[in-house]
């Protein structure tokens, strides 16, 4: 399996481009000191990047109220990240899988117990996260033995091992308890000296000026999703449609999921499941390749109006006539919109939108790619609802 960027220099159609965009800092607030608490010491705080869209000015934070992420952190005793790697000494020392929650009530991320930035001029501290927090690491006596939890994610470094960690993953077959994972770049060799916001390179331990761990969350997913709608030479003639089935079947549902830090990828895919779909209802699926066994299959029905407009399927102005068919593809046959290349395979961090336009005689399927988190708006015509979908 290759492995893929997940920055937004990832070649896609500039519209599709998701940037990103720095919150706030985030206060850690109302939090008692420990007895460990160093004289003048300052507690590491946590704060998040959020994505901010091409197409509206609206912001989403990447952790909800009230969930959390899971924070590996490195501390490097007189060195830096560059040279622990080249030593091969890259333990999570400093946080081993921390819980660290998120609370919109005091705008704060909290967790237990507290860690204070080291006081000692050239140790620098290194830091990891994903989301959602899963406690599970197998082989740690902190904890349990892994058992199926509600996420479908099992973290794999232990907190005496060695490097980035690494995990695995389940999608689940339901839309509704999918879950978006995120795994955040890697922020190395912090505190950075300086002694204000505005005067860098001074000595890093004037303690009122750390800023906050900020991290910058990418999609490890891939976003799938299918809009149904009638082409517009028949849509005057409709009296509704419905479709009867949608499904896609032979897709990866298990992986392995490893990172660089500033790159992931996905292996050891397994277990082909079929996904039975609702059109305009988005799918966070695995990451994969789509190969000749990757099928799209629909079943729908149109029913039309005789009024002598453009079809005449019967005899009599109030008569109706309905139509049924059913289609099975290759889903690595769909042609990209703007480009007309097949789309082959879901990367990660990517939204991507079959447009399937039922014709009077005929299905024409195409696809894109979009901003994760536009609006959607399905297309008004009889049988479909007219309302507004909110992007995950």
């Amino acid at each position: 399996m290759r492995t893929t960027r997940t920055t937004p220099t990832t070649p896609i159609p500039a519209t599709a481009i998701a940037t990103m965009a720095a919150v706030a800092a985030i206060v850690v607030s109302c939090i008692a000191e420990s007895p460990e608490t160093p004289v003048n010491g300052q507690v590491v705080d946590f704060g998040t990047y959020t994505e901010q869209f091409q197409t509206r000015s609206e912001v989403k934070r990447a952790i909800p109220d009230g969930g959390s992420m899971g924070v590996y952190a490195y501390l490097h005793d007189n060195s830096n990240w560059a040279a622990a790697e080249a030593a091969n000494k890259l333990t999570p020392n400093f946080m081993w899988n921390q819980q660290v929650t998120y609370h919109a009530d005091g705008n704060s991320f909290v967790y237990s117990p507290l860690k204070y930035w080291p006081n000692e001029e050239n140790d620098k501290v290194s830091f990891i996260a994903y989301y959602p927090y899963s406690a599970e690491a197998p082989g740690s006596p902190e904890s349990p033995a892994y058992p199926y939890n509600a996420t479908g994610l099992k973290t794999l470094l232990g907190n005496a091992d060695n490097g980035l960690p690494s995990f695995e993953f389940t999608v689940k077959g339901n839309a509704a308890e999918q879950v978006d994972l995120l795994i955040s770049d890697l922020i190395t060799d912090l505190p950075h000296s300086r002694a204000a916001e505005d005067a860098p390179g001074a000595p890093f331990n004037n303690l009122s000026v750390y800023d906050h761990v900020k991290f910058v969350f990418r999609h490890a997913l891939a976003k799938i999703e299918f809009r149904v709608i009638a082409d517009a030479d028949i849509r005057r003639d409709i009296v509704g449609f419905k479709v009867n089935d949608l499904e896609i079947i032979n897709i990866y549902k298990q992986g392995k999921l490893t990172t660089t830090g500033t790159t992931f990828s996905w292996s050891n895919l397994a277990t082909p499941q079929s996904y039975t779909c609702k059109t305009y209802e988005p799918y966070l699926l695995m990451p994969q390749e789509l190969k000749d066994d990757a099928m799209f299959y629909i079943n729908y029905s149109i029913t039309f109006k005789s009024d002598g407009t453009t079809y005449e399927y019967s005899t009599g102005v109030d008569d109706q006539y309905t139509y049924s068919n059913k289609a099975t593809l290759k889903l690595n046959t769909f042609k990209m919109a703007e480009t007309g290349t097949e789309l082959t395979e879901w990367l990660p961090n990517h939204h991507y939108v079959y447009n399937i336009h039922l014709r009077a005689n005929r299905i024409e399927f195409t696809g894109e790619v979009v901003d994760w988190g536009a609006k959607i708006t399905p297309t008004d015509i009889p049988g479909i609802n007219n309302v507004s979908v909110e992007e995950r």
